[in-house]
């Protein structure tokens, strides 16, 4: 018993040693977003259902049809479609946002020139491997990282997005659907031996392309590691949303609970739990954007103007697209 005990207690001593070097690293991480602006690695971009909210944080339960997410008049639609592996999954959690944020980055670098990631004159995005894909989105390398980004790759590419808008007169409505296969085409290269050096090649429908060219803000991949360290998606997405809504704000705006329990609250079920929640979420994001300006009331957030997470600077693909 006496050799037991002082396994447990060398286990719990090991476990404390690790979670205060993690404790530190979020320390320097912040203390570094804090006191130095991004370069131009570290900004990436994203929308705010897009690139955050239209994936669910967990798989949906059995029988979900598809996910909604509205945007004024726009409502975005998520299917799971039937991938390589012959299944039908929705693409959940971190790695589909970081994914189609990582897209975004490309597409908006790369403007009309070819890269060895995008083809701008065919919409193509090539991924060597996931081993370099997961250097590039500030993930490890390890084998259980490297297995599901690619499983979520393989979901996130096998999946359609359809955006409806609903508009309307009295005594009437019209509704007009864009169905948005993600790709036009894919071919998955598979190593059976190392998930790592498996890669990709894809062709994204013009919708897709354009819309993570056009649309998209720019945020601090820094802050994104530092929000998403954790179980939940939450502050990612409140701070996408965030810095995309400061963007072309004006005039203070208030949101109702029940529309942020909407956009953000998927797995929280009651509206009291999202409350707390979204509070904390949005604490959080205040420590790596401190600039944001808002306030809470019983009816909901009050969004301020306020500068962006980081100044916007024109990238190549806005540049090549004000041009047309």
């Amino acid at each position: 018993m006496t050799e037991n005990m002082g396994d447990a207690t060398q286990e719990a001593f090991d476990a404390e040693i690790v979670g205060n070097e993690l404790d530190l690293r979020k320390a320097d991480l912040l203390n570094d977003i804090n006191n130095r602006q991004p370069n131009s690695a570290e900004i990436w971009y994203g929308h705010s259902i897009l690139t955050s909210t239209l994936f669910p944080a967990s798989p949906p339960k059995p029988g979900v049809d598809f996910v909604a997410k509205s945007n004024g008049t726009l409502e975005y639609l998520l299917e799971a479609g039937v991938d390589s592996n012959r299944q039908r999954k929705f693409p959940y959690g971190k790695y589909p946002r970081l994914l189609m944020a990582w897209m975004a980055k490309q597409i908006r670098a790369a403007g009309k020139t070819k890269t060895a990631t995008v083809d701008p004159s065919t919409h193509t995005i090539t991924i060597p491997s996931i081993y370099k894909l997961c250097d590039e989105m500030g993930l490890s390398q390890g084998g259980r990282t490297s297995h599901d980004v690619q499983e979520q790759l393989r979901l996130l590419l096998a999946c359609r997005i359809s955006v409806r808008r609903s508009t309307g007169f009295a005594g009437r409505s019209i509704d007009d659907i864009v169905y948005l296969p993600l790709v036009k085409a894919v071919r998955n290269v598979n190593d059976k031996n190392d998930a790592g050096y498996s890669g990709a090649i894809f062709e994204l429908t013009e919708e897709v392309y354009n819309r993570l060219a056009r649309e998209s803000a720019p945020f601090d991949t820094r802050a994104s590691s530092y929000l998403l360290n954790g179980r939940s998606v939450l502050p990612y997405d409140v701070y996408v949303w965030l810095t995309g809504s400061m963007k072309e704000l004006k005039h203070d705006l208030p949101i109702s609970w029940e529309w942020l329990h909407e956009r953000f609250g998927d797995t929280i079920g009651t509206l009291k739990n999202f409350k707390a929640g979204f509070r904390r979420a949005v604490e959080k994001v205040r420590q790596v954007y401190p600039s944001v300006n808002v306030d809470f009331d019983k009816n909901g957030i009050v969004l301020h103007p306020s500068p962006t997470a980081i100044s916007a600077r024109p990238s190549k693909a806005e540049k090549w697209l004000s041009e047309d």
